[in-house]
């Protein structure tokens, strides 16, 4: 038995001492490929500032640095250490897009490359082209369909990747074919993701939004929510088109919560009334609707929009609840109007009221004092 103990402590013994080895070898490599990542950086930055010098010269840039980034960045490690030479270089100061154009067709033809590769270095790649637009998007190229075409059999961080390399080139047609082939396959993509992004674009986001709203009768839910929500976020010249939307009793209740969104930033007087009927439950809707209504009232004042967030005070619902004491306090509502709610024999309605106004009280005085 003591030969056996012996042996077991032996082999972990042995195994603590390999499990050493291993890490300092892997410690030594990591400060080994760090250095050479520098050096590296270090030399395109030196190399990039040549060419920089010539386009100022009013030469061009050279066809032998054009055939080393063609090289050369068709690898992975060496493109991420050209990354890093941009963006230190932009960080300075330096304007780079001259010539990022000027290595246009390298570029392009990088991307026929790495189309090839494996879905973690085509998502690099694509984030290069979100750092270093190439283009100004007026026109859709080659370029884009390939970021595109890398979108299939690939990972949620690749396809994000891309979107935002399309929302940087600024074109349009790009970002509404690549939204067009998600619907199509039927690819959850968060719709958070995609309406920061659409609000990231480098382009006419007017005509962005005219020709996203053309499929919303074709496209997901997901997909529809979050235009709307760039739309909010951009423009104000939605309102008699979503008004109708509002009223159609065929559309979703994740599509109207958008839309109720919407005249939450943007006033528009026809809304009220479907407001109104929302939160006095006309038509037992869901209770969201209730919700988001309420919360969209504080836009709308009027004598009956305070009775009927009064009446949702009551409700036993606390979000609703919430929201409504949250929109009397933003309406200022004179605290006569109230009286009747913080001396009623509704404990849940009073505590809710009193609390938000005591809140807004606070804040006053924080930002008088």
């Amino acid at each position: 038995m003591k030969f056996d103990i012996d042996k077991v402590i032996y082999s972990y013994l042995f195994v603590c001492f390999m499990l050493l080895i291993y890490n300092l070898i892997y410690i030594s490599n990591s400060k080994r490929g760090k250095k050479n990542q520098d050096r590296n950086v270090r030399a395109w930055k030196k190399e990039v500032k040549r060419q920089l010098h010539k386009l100022t010269e009013g030469e061009s840039v050279e066809e032998s640095h054009k055939a080393k980034l063609k090289k050369q960045l068709a690898n992975t490690n060496h493109l991420i250490s050209y990354v890093r030479a941009l963006d230190n270089l932009r960080e300075k100061g330096v304007k780079l897009e001259k010539y990022l154009r000027e290595n246009y067709v390298v570029i392009q033809g990088l991307a026929y490359q790495y189309a090839k590769k494996e879905s973690m270095d085509k998502a690099f790649f694509a984030y290069f082209i979100f750092k270093n637009p190439p283009q100004n998007g007026k026109e859709y190229t080659p370029l884009m369909e390939i970021l595109i075409s890398f979108m299939n059999n690939s990972t949620v961080y690749c396809r994000e990747n891309v979107l935002n390399a399309l929302y940087s080139l600024g074109n349009c047609q790009g970002v509404e074919n690549a939204f067009q082939i998600i619907n199509e396959n039927q690819w959850f993509h968060h719709r958070k993701l995609l309406s920061d992004g659409l609000m990231t674009f480098n382009g006419d986001k007017d005509e962005l939004a005219e020709r996203l709203w053309t499929y919303r009768k074709k496209w997901d839910d997901n997909l529809v929510v979050s235009v709307i929500q760039f739309i909010t976020s951009n423009l104000n010249n939605f309102d008699e088109r979503f008004l109708e939307l509002l009223k159609g009793e065929e559309v979703s209740v994740e599509i109207k919560l958008a839309i109720m969104r919407y005249f939450r930033r943007y006033y528009y007087e026809p809304v009220e009334p479907i407001l109104l009927a929302y939160l006095k439950d006309e038509n037992k809707i869901d209770e969201n609707m209730k919700i988001v209504a309420a919360s969209v009232l504080e836009r709308y004042p009027s004598e009956e929009t305070i009775e009927t967030l009064k009446a949702a005070l009551h409700d036993s619902n606390w979000y609703l609840r919430y929201n409504a004491a949250t929109s009397l306090v933003n309406l200022n509502v004179d605290i006569r109007n109230i009286r009747d709610v913080l001396g009623g024999k509704d404990r849940y309605a009073k505590e809710i009221l009193t609390y938000m106004i005591s809140q807004h009280y606070l804040i006053g005085q924080r930002k008088a004092g």
